[in-house]
């Protein structure tokens, strides 16, 4: 398979060494042949990594565009800020690429189920980059808690906080709004968690959530901005299964972060990435866990995604994170922003097929603000006909013509004004 990347921010360096890693444990030889990001300079570095580690130098695009153009690749990988995830995603699609999206899968909910629609209309494959569901920890964690190895799943506390202060979230000022991130923190860190949430323990029902900005001014390297994404949500929320959750996500933190999640059932208690407790006093190493449950899948989250990416093309292997199950995690993530929004308790459902988007109106006014003068925010509002394997829920409607928010090359869509490129690399 040869693979394109479009985006070469401090992302790509995991991306790459997944692919490193399952290269040297023989079970797949991936090329990369085609390197793309806004700054040559960082494309060219990239590059460098990549013959250094796989021997061979990709090619080095400026505009990802050009580099589609050029063929000779059979699936992409991308790494862009959230805003650009469905437009990069259609024209791949359409140059007959297959997709993986670093996580979450869209800016929102409709335009991840655009990304959905358009996967299927050109016969492509859609993955999510989603390290905190892939690698053989938290493989080996879902499949423990489905066999009961803690019973009953009850209780799911969840608490991660980054103590930036009033700075930048890895250096990033988009992070820190919503019309390039889709929210604050609890969008670009908070989907990691909901995705886990669904796949160790299933689907969630309803949920009810705090959400707020009480950082006003963010300022670092010489860039100030004032924030419009969430710096502090707190959310509860209860499963399908009747499992009870709660959830805090914030980065409105000085001083000392902290963070954790347990996974609570009726036999004892599992900590992702650490043990399982039992009960009696027994305590198994995460080890002893993937030893007995996933001993085939790759320990780097980001090789397995690469696995999963193969597997689907190859093999037809639905993957454990493709675009429905993304999807279902952003929307997971909105209906707590929608909740915080409006003041009220959100069913999934609600905004799984659009009835309820308040929230999201904002995100894309502020898109609008900032991006494409073709822009229609009822275009994006069509819905299309999704199934989620969380629900029996199916969206009605599969209206064909869906506008995109884009025109030009990426480099033309930066408008945030607060630096060249407003540090929007990965």
């Amino acid at each position: 398979m040869k693979l394109g990347f479009i985006g070469c921010g401090g992302i790509s360096d995991a991306h790459l060494r997944g692919i490193f890693e399952l290269r040297m444990e023989g079970r797949l030889a991936l090329e990369i042949t085609a390197v793309c990001d806004i700054d040559i300079n960082r494309a060219e570095a990239f590059a460098a990594k990549v013959r250094e580690q796989l021997q061979v130098k990709p090619a080095v695009y400026a505009d990802y565009r050009e580099m589609l153009a050029q063929g000779n690749l059979d699936a992409v990988t991308v790494l862009v800020t959230h805003d650009l995830h469905h437009t990069v995603a259609e024209d791949c699609f359409a140059a007959g690429l297959h997709v993986q999206m670093q996580k979450p899968l869209a800016i929102s909910p409709s335009f991840g189920r655009k990304m959905i629609k358009d996967a299927a209309r050109y016969g492509r494959v859609l993955t999510v980059s989603e390290p905190s569901v892939l690698g053989a920890d938290n493989a080996a964690t879902a499949r423990a808690i489905r066999d009961g190895a803690i019973g009953p799943v009850r209780l799911v506390l969840d608490y991660a906080t980054s103590a930036v202060g009033n700075g930048f979230f890895a250096g990033t000022p988009w992070r820190h709004m919503k019309g390039i991130a889709g929210a604050g923190w609890i969008n670009d860190h908070g989907v990691h968690r909901t995705h886990a949430f669904l796949e160790m323990v299933g689907g969630i029902h309803e949920v009810f959530a705090y959400t707020d900005i009480y950082e006003k001014v963010r300022s670092a390297g010489g860039i100030t901005i004032e924030p419009t994404g969430e710096d502090a949500a707190v959310t509860v929320f209860r499963f399908q299964n009747g499992a009870l959750g709660h959830w805090m996500c914030a980065t409105a933190v000085h001083a000392e972060g902290m963070g954790g999640l347990y996974i609570y059932g009726s036999q004892g208690c599992l900590r992702p990435g650490h043990h399982l407790a039992l009960a009696g006093g027994e305590r198994i190493p995460i080890g002893e866990l993937v030893r007995k449950y996933a001993p085939e899948v790759p320990g780097d989250p980001f090789a397995h995604a690469y696995l999963e990416l193969w597997e689907a093309v190859a093999e037809g292997k639905p993957p454990i994170s493709g675009g429905v199950e993304g999807q279902e995690a952003l929307c997971v993530v909105f209906a707590a922003l929608e909740s915080g929004h409006t003041g009220r308790p959100v069913k999934i459902d609600e905004i799984r097929d659009g009835r309820s988007r308040a929230y999201e109106e904002t995100v894309i006014e502020e898109m609008q603000a900032q991006g494409s003068s073709s822009f229609q925010v009822s275009d994006i509002l069509a819905r299309c006909r999704v199934v989620s394997r969380y629900d029996d829920v199916a969206l009605l409607d599969d209206d064909p013509s869906t506008a995109l928010y884009a025109t030009g090359t990426v480099a033309d869509r930066i408008r945030i004004g607060i630096g060249v490129d407003a540090g929007r690399h990965y």
